[in-house]
């Protein structure tokens, strides 16, 4: 057994407190180089009056006078004025907060030190700080306005290669990608091989994908990196090259539309206008017609206060500035829409809005009929044919279209076949809601797909709903996480558009004036080719005849007719027909889902998005989560992904 005396244990006590000291001023040294690398820029100002203040407080314990702090003060604005910086402006900038700061030190000094400090803190703490924030204030601003410009770097030089001369900008986004995206398991597999600057605060970057990699899921991944490179929300978008192997990322530091689109004026050109501008400064189109292939409609959705209104009066002041004819029903009364009431043929009500799409459906099978008995595939303007038959461009908008497009009622059926025939036929349809679920479009996919085919403008949202979204599939960006006001400011007109070449960017409705807009605009007649419908007649759904005529399938046609017409012209037996009626199970939801995937992969929203679904939200996910623990189906790659049938 061994003794220790008093004196070797308190030697051994003074040990472990000085190593824990230690380790304690390692920890603390490496939090402040951690914090002053990544806030030296941003907080410069305050560095100069904390060594200002640091300064005066030492200067007595350690003997210095005033004129030491002086010639110490004068020393270092020598040195701020001289060292190298963009512009003799940043330099003189660094001389004055050196100059000013200084002289609050010497000031300090000389009227006491430290007691000075305590006797009067307004004076040598407060006016100090002031003075770093008013100097620092053009910093502050120049951060604000354009991004550090990197510094040169040597071009990489690979070996038995020639060397390749890689531009500065190029050489300084490539290490930031690679040290703070793709190290933080963002973006893997990607290598960003070129960098330009279109616009101040506006980079656009070209991507190379690594074999395996897929291209699909980085379009989800700009909010992943926006946190990478600690930037706003929305500020990020992607763009198909037309090659697999290679994307263009736009990144934005400096946002355009943060304090609003200002309105200047229609811009419909060619088919289409600018209905938002980007983060980017970029606009964002709206397709109203493409050569050759017809109108197209399109959806708006967006919550109250989101901008929905000015969205479509934007798009209403283009079509007309474009020649088109425009009708618009308000299911409320008047409510929506109302400075546009004299400028366009307006249907006020639920009931005259009813007979408004009723009317919308008989005029696009008259022109299809038309237009098909003139040997018109597609409709066109320019066409002599088209002009003939005095067959105008026609757009019809709908707004709170939930409040007529009620399920299972007749008047679906006909919407639903009017949107998937009226691209040849020269009219258009446009709903909007503020409702993110499938029952604001009666619960109609082929509804839903027909219009966001074309054009789909999606703003602020409140909430899911029941978890049928309105969204489709493959769309990219969370208007759930938009707020209605950021720093004090309204993000009232802010969404995304489905169709850009900015997939996953916030973009923004111009701010319109609407009484005005819709004073200067030119006044289009709708001229319709079928009258009025009698609010007595009752809506008849499409016959198997309409159908085949509007595109259906050859078994719409009456195919098993055409059959029995063959087998009796040839054949010597007289005609019999059996009749086999199949009895039909009811479907388990766990089958239901299983038949489902067997058709092609599925994602969770797409089967909650079916009409069909005959569960909720709660009780697929629970569905899904036992056919995966019984192996029976495979779970997606990704959150949001598809499920597949195991085996």
């Amino acid at each position: 057994m061994s003794t220790r005396t008093v004196s070797e244990i308190r030697a051994d006590r003074a040990a472990k407190v000085g190593r824990a000291l230690t380790a304690l001023l390692a920890v603390t040294a490496y939090a402040v180089s951690w914090l002053v690398r990544r806030s030296w820029r941003r907080l410069l100002p305050f560095y100069w009056v904390a060594a200002e203040l640091a300064v005066a407080w030492v200067a007595g314990p350690l003997g210095l006078s005033w004129q030491s702090v002086a010639i110490l003060a004068l020393a270092i604005a020598a040195a701020a004025a001289s060292w190298r910086a963009r512009s003799r402006a940043v330099r003189a900038w660094r001389a004055a907060i050196t100059v000013v700061l200084g002289g609050s030190a010497v000031a300090t000094v000389a009227a006491g030190g430290p007691a000075a400090l305590a006797a009067h803190p307004t004076l040598t703490i407060a006016l100090p700080t002031l003075a770093g924030v008013v100097l620092g204030w053009p910093w502050w601003y120049h951060l604000r306005q354009s991004p550090p410009e990197p510094e040169p770097q040597p071009a990489p030089v690979v070996a038995d290669a020639p060397a390749e001369v890689v531009d500065p900008l190029t050489a300084y986004w490539s290490q930031r990608w690679q040290r703070e995206v793709v190290a933080q398991g963002v973006c893997a597999g990607t290598t960003l091989t070129r960098a330009v600057n279109p616009r101040p605060g506006v980079t656009e970057a070209l991507v190379r994908l690594a074999p395996g990699t897929k291209p699909a899921p980085l379009f989800k991944a700009g909010p992943d990196v926006e946190v990478a490179l600690d930037l706003d929300e929305g500020t990020v978008g992607w763009r198909s090259t037309g090659k697999t192997a290679r994307l263009q990322i736009i990144i934005v530091e400096r946002s355009y539309i943060l304090t609003g689109v200002p309105w200047t004026g229609p811009t419909y050109a060619g088919g289409r206008c600018e209905i938002a501008r980007f983060t980017d400064g970029s606009a964002g189109e709206w397709v109203f017609s493409r050569p050759a292939f017809g109108v197209l409609g399109g959806l708006v959705v967006g919550s109250s206060g989101s901008g929905k209104t000015r969205a479509l009066g934007a798009l209403i002041a283009n079509l007309l500035d474009g020649g088109f004819q425009v009708a618009v029903g308000d299911p409320q009364n008047g409510q929506s829409l109302p400075a546009w009431r004299d400028a366009v043929e307006y249907h006020a009500g639920a009931e005259e809005v009813i007979l408004l799409l009723r009317r919308f459906h008989a005029e696009v099978m008259r022109r299809s009929a038309l237009l098909a008995a003139a040997g018109v595939d597609t409709y066109d303007e320019d066409d002599p044919r088209v002009k003939a038959l005095g067959l105008g461009k026609l757009m019809v908008i709908v707004d709170e279209c939930q409040l007529v497009l009620i399920p299972n009622t007749p008047l679906v059926p006909l919407v639903e076949q009017a949107a998937e025939t009226m691209r040849k036929t020269g009219a258009g349809l446009v709903l909007a809601t503020q409702l993110p679920q499938m029952k604001s479009l009666g619960g109609s996919v082929r509804l839903r797909d027909a219009l966001v085919a074309a054009n789909a403008l999606i703003l602020r949202l409140s909430n899911r709903g029941s978890g049928t979204t309105i969204l489709p599939d493959d769309f990219v960006g969370n208007p759930f996480a938009l707020e209605r006001e950021i720093d004090g400011k309204t993000t009232a007109g802010m969404g995304y558009l489905r169709h850009s070449n900015r997939v996953g960017m916030l973009c923004r409705v111009p701010h319109l004036d609407e009484v005005a807009v819709a004073a200067a605009s030119p006044r289009v007649p709708v001229r319709w080719n079928v009258p009025q419908i009698d609010p007595a007649t009752p809506i008849k759904a499409p016959t198997a005849k309409a159908k085949a005529a509007a595109g259906g399938s050859p078994t719409a046609q009456g195919g098993g007719t055409a059959v029995d017409r063959l087998r009796a012209a040839f054949s010597s037996r007289p005609k019999t027909t059996t009749t086999v009626v199949e009895q039909a199970t009811p479907q388990t939801p766990a089958e239901w889902v299983l038949a489902c995937l067997r058709r092609g992969p599925a994602s969770a929203q797409a089967l909650l998005d079916r009409p069909d679904c005959p569960v909720n939200q709660s009780q697929l996910y629970t569905l899904l989560g036992r056919l995966k623990d019984t192996h029976r189906i495979n779970p997606p790659a990704q959150r949001g992904g598809p499920f597949t049938i195991a085996g």
